[in-house]
């Protein structure tokens, strides 16, 4: 399979390259954006831990730092190359018949507290230009 090294891809097209092309293409994205386990569960629509588990379990052979800067802009460069097209595409044929909309929603996060993994969910979340409040409320646990 020829890989598009300059492309983002989906966590089920990843899983089905062979170990050596998962590999090659996971360094490519830390060697040319800092890219972590955080930006790629952001890619994959998926969750870091679940990226991290993979590779360990699939022996990938990659070494995901925690903590590693990212270059977000560029980041977010090479992820929206491809969704633009797409988007267009997807509004000219998606027209809800039944005029809902997301009005309200909640989403909790405990343990450590990722603020990547949370913003990565926000933008998935609030994707397109949604008019609305937000309010951001912590319960920050001293250990």
């Amino acid at each position: 399979m020829a890989i598009n090294f300059d492309a983002p891809m989906s966590w089920p097209e990843f899983k089905s390259l062979e170990k050596e092309e998962q590999h090659d293409y996971l360094q490519h994205l830390i060697d040319a954006y800092g890219a972590n386990a955080v930006s790629f569960a952001q890619m994959f629509h998926n969750n870091a831990n679940t990226v991290r588990r993979y590779i360990a379990e699939n022996e990938i052979g990659i070494k995901l730092s925690r903590g590693s800067r990212v270059d977000g802009v560029r980041w977010n460069e090479f992820l929206n190359a491809q969704k633009a097209g797409k988007d267009a595409a997807f509004e000219a044929d998606f027209q809800p018949a039944s005029g809902m909309r997301v009005c309200s929603a909640t989403m909790r996060f405990c343990g450590t507290i990722d603020v990547d993994a949370i913003a990565a969910e926000l933008r998935r979340f609030f994707d397109g230009a949604p008019q609305g409040e937000v309010e951001i409320s912590c319960a920050v646990k001293d250990e």
